[in-house]
């Protein structure tokens, strides 16, 4: 099928409403699902139709269409046509929509009502409505499509556009589909555009576009549009069913759900989150399962009887790191606008969470401005609760739990006469007990919904359920489905054992055996001691050989640094170490033995120039004047001593929260001072509800399971860069067999209850085959070994570049399943891998490199040169900057640059070219494209590639500069400096003379004039420098201009190509 007969195909389907069309016999699952493929549960109820409007081909058409639908919305308004002049306002203020955030804003307008405010020619001065979110797939609102609309050029010097398929809601564009035949990957429609957005070619009646969908016959992603800097394609989503979250991949079905009417304009609108971060300001969209999710909530309270007392709506179980804040607030903030709700407060499990839970609210709330507070508010104490209960707005609450329970124990406390809605965070906890309970039975005329990572079953403890505080389960999606969407990472986990295996057979077991067992002999002993497994050592280490034992700790911490380099990636990522002593004890002495180890290795390794690492604790002060209150005080006084020492803060008992906010901010890297810690050592704080994608690795000397271990594990699994964190690292020290069963219990139920009848055996196998577990060494080793051998056939042992298309094509694929391979092998540790010698030794990358069939030269060569020239081949050919080819090479090893050599090489030229060698230049020229190919930085590699052009050129060094040969050389960036220099002044000045304005402009003058140059933008006409030149240009090009084709050229098409070979200079210029 061709690209324009399949874009029929599509519009026709959009038109028709024809969903029994859906081809039954290949439905494209990527998981189980019903039987009933496109079942009731999958029905997506129509409101309207798209129209298919086939006489519009051009954003002239577009503009006219939009006024006609704006015009038809406000006739009562204006009672007349817009005129030119009135319809150019309206032109203006959309066409200086800069950035897909502010469209968002402008399209949300104020209370879901988007209105153009302007001038009439009579003097009125009226506002126009142009969206309106009441009136969703109803009312007067129009959806339309278009196709092959033509773009002319933004960007003097680049194409001509035409856009697939355009979804117009009230006659702007808020969908742009790109479709491709089903023989291309759906990634090439997105890189197509993010081509066009680097184009600007998504501006003017374009600016509006909220959502983006590349779709071939095969399959289809969404995002939302953004800019070209921040262009993702990890962020292209698979739409999913909603009856199993399977993925979509026919066109039909998708096209027939997601681009369906009311649901596209709930999508670009309701589904939309404008993340107002200070400094990051983004457009995002939601995930299928996000969309559900919060569906069946507001389903739920549209039947919620707030007269009946409490209405247990249900819960939301979606794993931790999948965005239920996202869906959390989007819940609230559609439910606190639903006429039958008075207030929405959302609850958090601590106090500590309630700043940073309302700092992210605020950040999605799109009615927060320069002017405006917003809708989201937090409560500062009791008081202030109380207080925002009861007040008539519809604002959303952000409090806590024990302010909720405060608050109801006041004394002759009665709860205001309102609808309320209570959507409470982390609800597996802080909700089983008693306090909980009153909390509900105060509000008489309220609703209940929980959101949690990890409910709690009858498998998982034995008192309430988390069915019944909040109802029955309404949405899940589990660890397992998000690995596989690529929404959370899988675990890398290690079970390590600080017990010397020999010392306790030889000393510790038989003791433990003679006072356990007083009837065996010494035979029955030594024979039991001889076919010990792994799980019988775990029974005779009692829990005083872990706790507080010294040897146990400095052994923990030795580990820590030796395989930090692995661990953490060379330092990118940081870490956890949770301790918990059992029996009762207090577990803040252990916190701190650990921090005084740190300490101690710290200062030994400072003396001896070794590693060192930035290390805090944070635990809750005890005021509970019980026999450990002084040395827990005590210790955590000494860890904020320490900790002001280091970074100059002055903390002090008074204010440990101030404290811990301000250790988490160095430990998620938000510290605006841009100092972080390495290592954080807590008992039971930062385990949940904690966010920091940077963190990577989670230190375990204690004993979790069930949801504790679910939540603590996930904090190190979140999304930063796939390449350079392929995995959650954990590092168990006690119990090791006893630890993995928990593990596999835990994600029996969590990850996948399917598994939950399954042997440990057949779980393990089984968490490793869906991701959520890391593989052996060995089998990532020998897949990456096989893509080494296909890429060595593909280079002839990696010389060259194959010389096909499609061979290059297949080796930039290779080269990807080769950098995650290599990502991953990096993060095994040497020694750890069943008593052979495997993982990655950061002080001997030779050994890995060898042992996947390379050299280090030849590694070198294909991670430096070879991937450099690809590059360079791709970016000549497809048209498309460099910085846009998604291909950043894991390194095996630091590569060494050696300049000396270079050097050489320039020394070497020179003499060559002078004596007039012309073939030994030839050969030397060579050797140095070779060596600035090999180069990470492409800007000083053209600096040399230009130097060199300009030495062979005979241009440099330039005449009456005093050169004594042969020339001997120390270092070689001064001639490297003015070789290019004069490079850059000899292509000025042939573009120069063949334009004919040497008289015009002088080549320090363009050199200055480009040097504020950005890729593909128009960007230096600002002050009519341009202009000006142009303008005198014109005046005599036929005499002055070289070129006998410039000369013929007429006045206008001289105008219009000076413009454009300027900036196509500028273009290649800045790109180098």
């Amino acid at each position: 099928m061709t690209e324009d007969a399949f874009e029929t195909e599509l519009i026709q389907f959009l038109t028709s409403g024809s969903i029994h069309e859906v081809d039954k016999k290949q439905p494209d699952r990527t998981r189980e699902s019903d039987d009933n493929y496109y079942g009731v549960k999958d029905y997506v109820v129509k409101t309207k139709r798209w129209t298919y409007m086939s006489s519009i081909k051009t954003t002239e058409q577009l503009w006219d269409n939009f006024k006609m639908l704006l015009e038809q919305h406000n006739q009562n308004t204006l009672g007349h046509p817009l005129s030119v002049m009135e319809f150019g306002q309206v032109k203006k203020i959309i066409s200086d929509i800069q950035t897909p955030y502010e469209a968002g804003q402008f399209l949300y307008g104020f209370n879901g009502r988007s209105q153009i405010e302007i001038n009439l020619d009579d003097g009125r001065h009226v506002f126009l409505n142009v969206f309106d979110q009441r009136e969703i797939g109803a009312g007067d609102t129009v959806y339309q499509v278009v196709n092959q609309i033509e773009r002319p050029a933004v960007i003097i010097g680049k194409q001509n556009r035409r856009f697939d398929t355009t979804l117009l809601i009230n006659g702007l564009p808020i969908i742009q589909i790109e479709e491709k035949r089903d023989t291309h990957d759906v990634n090439e429609a997105l890189n197509q555009m993010h081509q066009y957005i680097d184009e600007n070619q998504y501006r003017d009646i374009f600016s509006t576009l909220q959502i983006l969908v590349a779709i071939t016959p095969n399959n289809v992603k969404y995002m939302a549009n953004t800019t070209s800097e921040k262009f993702n394609k990890d962020f292209a989503f698979n739409w999913q069913r909603r009856s199993d979250n399977g993925i979509i991949r026919s066109w039909k079905e998708f096209a027939d759900s997601m681009l369906s009417i009311p649901m596209a304009h709930q999508m670009a609108t309701n589904y939309m989150i404008l993340d107002g971060t200070k400094n990051n300001q983004t457009l995002k969209v939601m995930r299928p399962y996000q969309v559900y999710a919060t569906q069946k909530v507001i389903d739920g309270l549209k039947n919620a009887d707030f007269d009946m007392n409490i209405n247990r709506i249900g819960y939301i179980w979606h794993t931790t790191g999948s965005g239920k804040t996202i869906t959390s607030f989007k819940t609230a903030w559609l439910a606190s606008r639903m006429p039958n709700i008075d207030k929405v407060v959302f609850v958090v499990d601590r106090i500590a969470l309630t700043k940073q839970t309302n700092e992210r609210y605020r950040a999605y709330d799109p009615d927060v401005s320069e002017t405006a507070a917003g809708s989201v508010q937090d409560t500062s104490n009791t008081k202030d609760l109380r207080k925002k209960l009861r007040s008539k707005d519809h604002n959303i609450i952000v409090t806590s739990v024990q302010k909720l329970d405060t608050l109801i124990k006041r004394k002759n406390y009665k709860a205001p006469d309102k609808h309320l809605v209570f959507i409470v965070d982390e609800a597996h906890r802080s909700t089983g007990g008693e306090s909980f309970k009153k909390i509900q039975k105060a509000f008489k005329h309220s609703a209940w919904v929980g959101y949690t990572g990890t409910p709690m079953f009858d498998e998982t403890t034995t008192g309430l359920r988390t069915e019944d505080i909040f109802g029955p389960l309404l949405d899940a999606y589990t660890i397992r489905e998000a690995i596989a969407d690529r929404n959370v990472l899988g675990f890398k986990v290690d079970f390590e054992t600080t017990i010397d295996e020999n010392k306790m057979k030889e000393r510790y077991l038989p003791e433990f055996y003679r006072d356990h067992h007083p009837n065996w002999t010494e035979e029955v002993i030594k024979n039991k001691i001889a076919h010990l497994s792994q799980d019988d050592m775990d029974d005779a280490v009692e829990p005083s050989f872990y706790d507080e034992n010294e040897e146990h700790v400095k052994m923990v911490v030795k580990d820590i640094f030796k395989n930090w380099r692995n661990r953490s990636n060379e330092g990118r990522y940081n870490a956890l170490l949770t301790t918990h002593v059992g029996g009762g004890k207090a577990s803040t002495p252990m916190a701190m033995m650990y921090f005084d180890e740190f300490q101690r290795v710290n200062r030994e390794n400072k003396k001896n120039g070794g590693q060192t690492l930035k290390v805090a604790v944070t635990f809750s002060r005890n005021s509970s004047n019980n026999d450990t209150m002084l040395d827990t005080n005590k210790g955590l006084y000494r860890a904020m001593d320490s900790y002001n020492k280091e970074f100059g803060s002055k903390f002090g008992m008074e204010d440990v929260s101030g404290y811990t906010q301000e250790v988490t901010s160095r430990l998620n890297k938000t510290a605006s001072d841009g100092r972080f810690l390495d290592l954080v050592i807590v008992v039971d704080q930062l385990l949940t509800g904690f966010d920091a994608p940077e963190l990577n690795t989670l230190y375990v000397d204690r004993t979790l399971k069930g949801a504790g271990l679910i939540q603590a594990y996930s904090r190190t699994n979140r999304i930063a860069d796939m390449q350079e964190k392929p995995w959650g690292r954990i590092i168990n020290y006690r119990w090791p067999a006893q630890n993995e069963k928990l593990m596999n219990e835990a994600l029996a139920i969590y990850a996948n209850k399917d598994s939950a009848r399954l042997s440990d055996e057949e779980r393990k196998a089984q968490n490793i085959k869906d991701g959520v577990t890391a593989p052996k060494f060995k089998d990532v080793f020998d897949g990456v070994r096989k893509t080494v051998e296909k890429l060595s056939s593909l280079t002839k042992e990696f010389v060259q570049l194959p010389p096909s298309e499609k061979q290059k094509d297949y080796m930039l694929d290779l080269l990807h399943e080769y950098n995650a391979g290599m990502a991953k092998l990096k993060q095994y540790v040497p020694d750890e891998n069943d008593g052979e010698h495997a993982g990655f030794d950061y002080d001997d990358p030779d050994t890995l490199i060898n042992a996947l069939g390379m050299t280090s030269d030849q590694e070198t060569r294909l991670t430096t040169v070879l991937t450099n020239e690809l590059k360079e081949y791709i970016s000549k050919e497809k048209k498309i900057p460099l910085y846009q080819i998604e291909l950043r090479m894991t390194h095996i090893k630091d590569v060494k640059i050696d300049y000396d050599y270079l050097t050489e090489l320039i020394e070497k030229l020179l003499n060559e070219i002078h004596e007039g060698k012309t073939e030994e230049a030839k050969e030397t020229q060579e050797k140095i494209n070779q060596f600035a190919n090999g180069l990470d930085d492409r800007n000083y590699a053209t600096k040399i590639l230009n130097a060199v052009t300009a030495i062979i050129k005979k241009h440099f060094p330039p005449k009456g500069l005093k050169f004594k040969f042969p020339i001997h050389l120390k270092d070689s960036e001064q001639i490297i400096q003015e070789a290019n220099n004069v490079s850059l002044d000899r292509t000025f000045l042939d573009f120069r003379v063949k334009w004919g304005i040497t008289d015009i402009i002088t080549s320090a003058e363009m050199r200055e004039l480009f040097s504020r140059h950005h890729y593909g933008m128009q960007d230096l006409d600002d002050m009519g420098q341009i202009r000006d030149i142009i303008a005198k240009a014109s005046k005599e090009y036929k005499v002055l201009a070289h070129d006998e084709k410039v000369q013929k050229l007429s006045k206008i098409k001289y105008r219009n190509g000076l413009r454009e070979a300027i900036y196509e200079l500028a273009d290649e210029l800045a790109e180098s």
